[in-house]
């Protein structure tokens, strides 16, 4: 375990020497600074976990060097003790308002500064620890909201919504996006920007989705899956799948029509999106090594199956009779036939949807 460090700012030679001698047969790490100027540049080069500082310097006051050391973010929580042989209530709240983490009274009682020093130096690390915690939690809230809405992570860092190896089967619905000719788009444009034209593009189809209570499950290179209802129901899944796909209808025609790349806009884009609804299981595979967040199922299938159909039905949503029968608007669907898709025994209805706004329940 690495010594705590500990700057000693004091000019008088004697107590100076007394304190350095004392606190490094307690296992401190010590520097020593006669005066202001050469403890504020200490604070720089040593880094101290604690500072015993002297009111009364030479050159620069020492409640003045308080002031500067807490004016650095680096050094603001850094425990400062200063020590007087003036004990008034002035001067103690003058120091402690200051700054001052303690305050010392000359001539030192050693052991009680031992003890102080080590309560300090406690709380200091647990505050790191806290420190490091938070930083640790708001790196995985980030990576977590890249595929979840706010208030999903949300529940997940509460530990509403369980994170472990495993998960349940609920009821959901499962969008699946494509975006159609991406191979002699991205020969078209080159890899570079492409990369940039695709990132660009689903960050505003994510936001969608997860302005809609949706989640995005994963990005598979010129498509996107997302599903509502999993890993948190809301009760209204199929409209809100339905509501974010014309969400993400509108904004494609806004898309082509102002923020494509220049090589891409005598045609513009073309997508597909098939929505499905029923049954699936979502939540961690893997190992503990590895764990993947994933939702597998029939719905899941067909979305991709019912997508497929959109280039040969030449529209740009379909959903199935789940989701249709799941919204509210039902006028708002017409009925495009009867399908047999690969994977499936009997033939599904699939339906065409119209350009109605629909609400976002949650």
């Amino acid at each position: 375990m690495a010594q705590s460090r500990i700057l000693i700012v004091e000019d008088d030679p004697d107590q100076s020497a007394l304190l350095d001698r004392f606190l490094s047969q307690w296992g401190y790490e010590t520097k020593v600074a006669p005066d202001g100027p050469e403890g504020l540049e200490l604070m720089e080069s040593f880094d101290p976990d604690l500072v015993l500082l002297d009111i009364f310097l030479p050159e620069l006051p020492g409640l003045e060097v308080l002031k500067r050391i807490r004016a650095h973010d680096k050094s603001v929580s850094v425990p400062v003790f200063i020590m007087s042989a003036d004990d008034s209530d002035e001067i103690r709240i003058v120091g402690m308002s200051t700054g001052a983490s303690d305050f010392i009274k000359k001539p030192i009682q050693l052991a009680d500064l031992s003890m102080r020093i080590q309560q300090a130096l406690e709380l200091l690390s647990y505050r790191r620890k806290i420190h490091e915690l938070n930083q640790r939690l708001e790196h995985d809230k980030q990576r977590l909201l890249r595929y979840f809405s706010r208030d999903i992570v949300e529940k997940i860092l509460s530990e509403e919504i369980s994170s472990e190896l495993g998960g349940k089967t609920l009821e959901a619905s499962v969008m699946f996006y494509d975006v159609r000719g991406s191979t002699t788009i991205a020969e078209r444009i080159g890899p570079q920007k492409y990369a940039e034209f695709i990132s660009d593009l689903f960050g505003r189809i994510m936001d969608l989705v997860f302005d809609h209570h949706g989640s995005v499950n994963e990005l598979l290179g010129d498509g996107i899956l997302a599903t509502f209802g999993c890993p948190d129901p809301t009760g209204q899944d199929a409209s809100n799948a339905v509501s974010a796909a014309r969400g993400i209808r509108k904004l494609m025609r806004k898309y082509n029509e102002s923020y494509l790349p220049p090589e891409l806009q005598e045609e513009g884009v073309r997508y597909g999106m098939g929505i499905a609804t029923g049954k699936i299981f979502a939540g961690n595979i893997g190992s503990t090594q590895r764990l993947k967040y994933a939702v597998m199922g029939d719905p899941v299938n067909t979305a991709a199956r019912i997508q497929d159909l959109t280039k040969e039905k030449n529209v740009d949503l379909l959903i199935d009779e789940n989701t249709a029968r799941g919204l509210e608007d039902s006028d708002s669907v017409r009925l495009s036939g009867d399908y047999v898709l690969r994977g499936k025994k009997g033939a599904v209805k699939v339906f065409e949807v119209d350009e109605l706004t629909q609400t976002v329940r949650g």
